[in-house]
């Protein structure tokens, strides 16, 4: 349950905007997103070298590597590492939003933003499914990483459209 605690909390931020004008609060939630954040890769990491570390301590045959699998994963988490670089650490976490940074919605014109659209996301649910490509993964867990790419795809949606309890910004901009 703990990898999906994360998704939980940026739409409840999103929504809410709790921390809107709270540094403090704002900090606090950014760390516990980057922990629960880290808990998940962490429980993904797990499920997905596992069976290449049990096959080397009991000496039997290691399952063959997918090399797509590692480089979808690679790449994704690259596209996504190179999105939050562009946007800030705060850019990243709702910065915006929520007061913190002064920019308009469209700041960041510089790859992966000017080739990618919502490369963050995108590079994220991309790793995932190459986390999800090998069959120990789809065969022992085939529920777990389709729950994370819908709750990546739900937040995605929810900041398309700006979906929270306020007027969205694509509308505040008309009057």
């Amino acid at each position: 349950m703990t990898s999906w605690v994360h998704y939980c909390k940026y739409i409840h931020q999103y929504y809410f905007r709790g921390a809107k004008g709270n540094m403090t609060l704002y900090k606090a939630w950014q760390r516990d997103v980057l922990l629960f954040k880290s808990v998940a890769l962490s429980n993904l990491a797990y499920i997905y070298l596992k069976p290449y570390y049990d096959a080397y301590q009991t000496g039997t045959q290691q399952p063959d590597i997918d090399y797509i699998s590692l480089i979808m994963i690679v790449v994704g988490y690259a596209i996504s590492i190179m999105a939050t670089q562009a946007l800030g650490i705060d850019g990243t976490y709702f910065g915006i939003e929520l007061g913190f940074v002064k920019a308009n919605y469209n700041f960041v014109q510089v790859f992966p933003y000017n080739v990618i659209p919502h490369p963050m996301i995108m590079g994220q649910v991309f790793a995932l499914l190459g986390v999800f490509k090998p069959a120990h993964v789809y065969t022992n867990w085939p529920w777990l990483i389709p729950v994370h790419v819908l709750l990546y795809f739900t937040h995605m949606t929810q900041e398309i459209y700006d979906f929270w309890k306020g007027e969205p910004w694509y509308k505040q901009k008309a009057n």
